[in-house]
């Protein structure tokens, strides 16, 4: 919690709620204005989350994205800036305004509550639904290996080219219609596009933390020859190169084909350090 002494000796108090939805602010005589807001990806609401992404998508200075995110979710309003810094308003509950004045030291202070931004590794939230499609489970659970493989190429695709259509293909694999089918086209905006990049980016941290030993950092950025090479490398290491099983192997869910990848590269890493000494 931190506390800040400001105009007319009331106190700006950053208070952090459990609740996913920011309650904005709330005003008493003793403690002056006390600021809720989110400290964690798993309190922001679902219009909180688009909006972060929005951000995010389109300026690239963390400090000033956390400073609209202040302002935003405490339901601060700027008035006009003064040599004491800025004067702004809030609303209690009963609709009134309370005026005070901040400065930009103060702001600074206050915003750091918002630093779980900084990361993707362990937000594991996403945008419940995209252009009326539904996202599958956070984590990829009950997604097809071959999905999956197709996923992992959209992305490392996007990496290299930046291209925004990579984007939109892998979301048309993280969102399905209300049936259960991909959809054919889906042309996202800049806060779904983020929102599609930052949870893939938390699934792969997932997936390094769950399977390790699969998961091993490698140099260098891969080309299209290079993961069409790992996936076929994929499929027959779970097929052993019976040809039959491979229709299996794809429709098989993918974290459970992870855990046979990661448990024989296991196996493989302590033949080789035995083989080694």
């Amino acid at each position: 919690m931190s506390i800040r002494t400001v105009r007319n000796t009331r106190l700006i108090i950053m208070r952090i709620t459990r609740t996913l939805r920011s309650q904005g602010c709330t005003f008493s005589k003793e403690k002056g204005l006390i600021l809720h807001a989110p400290r964690a990806w798993r309190e922001l609401s679902q219009d909180q989350l688009r909006y972060v992404f929005g951000l995010l998508g389109t300026f690239s200075d963390l400090t000033q994205i956390k400073t609209f995110m202040f302002m935003r979710f405490c339901g601060i309003h700027v008035q006009k800036w003064t040599s004491k810094g800025v004067f702004c308003f809030m609303r209690d509950r009963l609709g009134r305004r309370k005026f005070f004045t901040i400065t930009a030291n103060q702001v600074q202070s206050l915003i750091h509550q918002f630093g779980f931004i900084d990361s993707f590794d362990t937000m594991n939230v996403r945008l419940d639904s995209i252009r009326g499609c539904r996202a599958v489970d956070v984590n990829l659970h009950g997604i097809s290996f071959i999905d999956y493989l197709s996923a992992e190429t959209a992305f490392q695709v996007y990496l290299s080219s930046k291209k925004a259509e990579n984007l939109d293909a892998l979301a048309r694999i993280l969102y399905r219609k209300r049936n259960g089918d991909a959809p054919k086209r889906l042309k996202l905006d800049i806060a779904e596009r983020t929102g599609v990049f930052a949870w893939y980016c938390y699934v792969k941290a997932e997936f390094a933390r769950q399977f390790p030993s699969f998961f091993r950092p490698a140099g260098g950025e891969p080309t299209k020859w290079d993961l069409l090479k790992m996936a076929n490398i994929q499929l027959r290491a779970l097929t052993q190169g019976d040809v039959t099983k491979e229709e299996m192997i794809k429709n098989m869910d993918c974290w459970r084909a992870l855990t046979e990848l990661n448990e024989k590269a296991r196996e493989a890493a302590e033949f080789e350090a035995k083989c080694g000494k």
